[in-house]
């Protein structure tokens, strides 16, 4: 444990000694029996009850949180490792999900239960309409002795199906 005089500490940061007693007032250091600054838990105290708005100090701050960070728990995760990273997680996630409401409500995003019904109606439609496909092909062609003529037929028959499946895209895309 390094200990320093309120002088010593003040010098050590960089700050008037008039600073170094602010911080005391405000219960933000850490003295010992004899009174003496611990420099390390006084640094921590500081940086955890530092106020997250002060521009200058946020960048300092940020570099000392990830340091400590990855010091503590390499690789890790870093959810709730002190006040301002929760509530900078929270905040985070409030803003995903007023993204994700609005892209929902411009229909940029669809749920995902839907999206699945959808591609499974959509399937069993395809599906349906291949198996038929033979029954109502055949007995126009039967008769049918062009090549020409039965491709005719065919292609008629698949752009019927393809349209089909293609209108009710157009249908799920407008709801």
């Amino acid at each position: 444990m390094t200990t320093a005089t309120q002088s010593e500490f003040a010098a050590i940061l960089g700050k008037d000694k008039s600073y170094v007693t602010r911080l005391k007032q405000a219960g933000r250091l850490v003295l010992t029996a004899e009174g003496l600054v611990d420099v390390q838990k006084s640094r921590a105290l500081i940086d955890m009850t530092a106020d997250p708005s002060r521009a200058d100090a946020v960048a300092a701050r940020q570099k000392d949180q990830t340091q400590q960070r990855q010091s503590a728990n390499p690789g890790g995760d870093t959810i709730g490792t002190n006040y301002q990273t929760a509530k900078a997680v929270n905040e985070k996630y409030k803003a995903l999900t007023a993204k994700a409401e609005y892209e929902q409500l411009i229909g940029k995003l669809v749920d995902a239960e839907e999206a699945r019904l959808f591609a499974t109606d959509l399937a069993a439609t395809f599906r349906g309409q291949m198996e038929t496909l033979w029954d109502r092909l055949a007995p126009e062609v039967v008769a049918l002795n062009d090549i020409e003529a039965i491709r005719a037929v065919m292609v008629e028959h698949g752009e019927h199906i393809l349209n089909e499946i293609a209108d009710k895209v157009a249908a799920w895309g407008k709801e």
